[in-house]
């Protein structure tokens, strides 16, 4: 199998609020990938500028950042004619890394406007080179920069950063300085075709958690009425954990539980809550095994919601006293008056 990894470069509205395209806030102007193989060699390159379609003027801003011109632009190839060529120099047996997850968000976005959806594999498996990189070196959480990454690495810099070909290349070029073999299993999975139906549900198991992606559902009801979303199992063994916290929402966005298995030890839950049409939304639940760190961790958050709660009920409670007393202050003053 090859690894495609793939950049992108896009253009946003330039013309004001009024001619603003809401189905596609960034229309892509270039493509740029290179083929990496097994060994982690740099095999093959593909480099296309598209000629814009949607917004037509170059932003001031992107052209600041990737030195484009509306001339350079306008000589650039159709987007269909480049997406498909761009898939067929991919082959058949690949996986797209990308730098970020918002790459394969903006490039399938863009295929849908030219009516080319579902093109890509359903569900899309992708390397998510920027996660993986934080996991290694940094605390799994910090998203670095390209260029801090390439710094960091001390890779010669011998091309300019801000090109879809250039950028992909050194996004190849940290794949292959880190230990990408400890982490290549940890796949990401695009979420902007989300499964419609039950049969259409994603579930992956991993070393240390389970992913799930759900169907639509219409109230957070129906989503906890469903076992799978609810059941707070092991995610190495697959068996009901005790429950020492249930499932517990901060802004009603994500949920957080808290359990524990007897053979595998503590077990932390989380389901995060994304939109999908108008009056619907699909959910992404993930358990993944803790220690008891982490176990305190969803303790402690418990008891910050709650104090929050409280500390509001209380506000309101106040405002509801300061309200009565200046009524009595005024019932008093209109029985003076009389």
């Amino acid at each position: 199998m090859d690894y495609i990894v793939l950049d992108l470069e896009w253009n946003q509205n330039p013309y004001g609020k009024g001619n603003y395209y809401p189905g596609l806030p960034f229309e892509i102007i270039e493509f740029g990938a290179v083929r990496v193989n097994e060994f982690f060699e740099i095999e093959d390159s593909f480099q296309q500028v598209v000629r814009p379609k949607v917004y037509r003027k170059i932003h001031y801003k992107i052209q600041e950042i990737t030195h484009f011109t509306n001339e350079e632009l306008n000589q650039g190839k159709d987007f269909r004619r480049v997406i498909r060529d761009f898939l067929e120099w991919c082959g058949d047996d690949y996986m797209f890394c990308t730098w970020g997850s918002q790459d394969l968000t903006e490039l399938q976005k863009n295929m849908k406007y030219y009516s080319l959806e579902r093109v890509l594999d359903f569900p899309l498996f992708y390397i998510d080179l920027q996660k993986m990189f934080s996991l290694r070196y940094d605390d799994g959480h910090m998203k670095r920069t390209l260029n801090s990454a390439v710094e960091f690495l001390e890779i010669e810099e011998d091309r300019p950063f801000h090109r879809a070909l250039g950028d992909a290349y050194y996004t190849a070029r940290v794949m292959q300085e880190m230990d990408f073999e400890k982490y290549k299993d940890r796949l990401s999975i695009d979420t902007y075709y989300y499964p419609r139906i039950k049969e259409e549900e994603i579930f992956v198991r991993f070393d240390e958690y389970t992913k799930q992606v759900s169907r639509e559902f219409l109230s957070k009801e129906e989503m906890f009425a469903d076992p799978n979303m609810s059941d707070m199992r092991c995610n190495q063994c697959d068996k009901p954990l005790e429950v020492l916290i249930g499932w517990f929402s901060d802004s009603g966005k994500t949920h957080y539980c808290l359990g524990r298995c007897p053979e595998h030890g503590y077990v932390r839950g989380k389901i995060r809550i994304r939109k999908a049409e108008e009056d619907s939304f699909f959910a992404i639940k993930i358990m993944k095994s803790t220690d008891e760190e982490g176990a305190n961790s969803i303790y402690e958050k418990q008891e910050s919601i709650r104090e929050k709660r409280r500390e509001r009920r209380q506000r309101s409670l106040d405002k509801e006293i300061v309200v009565e007393e200046l009524w009595d202050e005024n019932d008093g003053e209109e029985i003076g008056d009389d």
